[in-house]
């Protein structure tokens, strides 16, 4: 797996923890830090964390 700082042209600096990119999604906080996590269900994990906070 990967983690640490990291960055891109088109994300800028974020953190990240994960094994697979395929397997990952991306979380930015009001604050405008970033995280990229990683799950193996990763497209329902951003379906309940939408649904949690509102969106």
């Amino acid at each position: 797996g990967w983690y640490g700082w990291f960055s891109e042209k088109d994300l800028g600096k974020y953190f990240a923890y994960y094994d697979k990119a395929s397997d990952c999604f991306l979380v930015t906080l009001k604050n405008g830090k970033k995280y990229m996590l990683g799950c193996k269900d990763a497209p329902e994990m951003v379906k309940a964390i939408n649904y949690r906070i509102g969106n």
